[in-house]
């Protein structure tokens, strides 16, 4: 696993070739969560301040990042399905090329078996790591933006009624 100049966690394989892209976890669906976050915050307060329609647009906007946060969950979960097929299609990839070289090269039944092996097992750990680190950075997003959103929800109309 490594990170690229762009902020995305790649999974790269050895045998990885032009025409095969390596799978990376993309860094902008948390800074444009956290984004809309922050722009709902600031509009709450906004239009708490100018009263309008009362003084209740902070906690509005805690609910507003509430929502937020579910759907960042949601998208998680389409998020690493949409990972894990490209995995999958990159899995199937290497396999075929693989095999279509131990055959061209005329190589034993038993050295085919335990390279095909070998990419099987490292299939399986670039798996286990891809979720891992998706579901690791998704579930900190979510979680951090549920709680955000409820503190302001809960005790944002607190913040202007100490204030004055």
């Amino acid at each position: 696993m490594s990170t690229d100049s762009t902020g995305s966690t790649q999974l790269t394989s050895s045998s990885t070739t032009g025409l095969v892209t390596p799978v990376s976890i993309p860094k902008r669906h948390p800074f444009i969560s956290w984004s809309l976050a922050i722009l709902t915050a600031m509009l709450g307060v906004y239009l708490s301040i100018i009263q309008f329609a009362g003084l209740e647009w902070l906690s509005r906007s805690g609910c507003l990042i509430v929502v937020l946060g579910v759907w960042s969950g949601l998208g998680g979960i389409i998020q690493e399905r949409l990972l894990l097929s490209r995995l999958n299609f990159h899995h199937r990839i290497v396999l075929a090329r693989a095999k279509r070289k131990l055959r061209k090269s005329k190589v034993s039944s038993e050295n085919i078996a335990s390279e095909i092996q070998s990419i099987e097992d490292d299939f399986e750990e670039k798996t286990g790591k891809l979720l891992q680190a998706v579901r690791l950075q998704l579930g900190i997003l979510e979680v951090s933006l549920l709680i955000t959103g409820t503190l302001l929800w809960g005790f944002g109309d607190l913040f202007f009624i100490l204030c004055s």
